[in-house]
């Protein structure tokens, strides 16, 4: 008869995946509440950036739209068109001063103040911004 006995399998098992998922639980709730107290890897690459620049003033050529918090001169926009660059090669530096924007440096120009900055436009697409290149004077056309 000792073939026929129960040997309560099935309740052990589900006793075990109680446990692991308590110990799963009580160790999401402390990265939760500790995360300082774990090392996190973080890209800061323009990978899935989907804040997509479009325009920051009526004029960004000839504005200096582009600003940091607590800087008081803009950057002007520098190209008409998009440059083309691979999103994990542009390294973010901060929001721009709207808080709309991640602004982004190309990896290779880290730590060079005089590097421009680009804004994402679009899947590895970014528009130039920096110190004002000469442009004629804007004049509207009168129609």
């Amino acid at each position: 008869m000792a073939a026929n006995e129960l040997r309560d399998t099935p309740g052990r098992l589900l006793l075990g995946w109680a446990l692991l998922l308590s110990c799963l639980v009580l160790l999401a709730w402390r990265i939760h509440l500790h995360p300082a107290d774990y090392e996190w890897t973080e890209y800061p690459t323009a990978l899935g950036d989907m804040k997509y620049y479009n325009a920051l003033g009526k004029e960004d050529r000839y504005e200096p739209s582009l600003r940091f918090p607590g800087q008081e001169k803009g950057l002007y926009r520098r190209m008409v068109d998009p440059v083309v660059f691979d999103d994990s090669t542009m390294l973010k530096l901060s929001l721009d001063a709207t808080g709309r924007h991640l602004v982004y440096q190309r990896a290779q120009d880290w730590g060079d103040a005089k590097a421009p900055v680009y804004l994402k436009s679009g899947e590895n697409r970014y528009i130039e911004f920096g110190a004002r290149k000469f442009y004629p004077p804007y004049v509207p056309v009168s129609q």
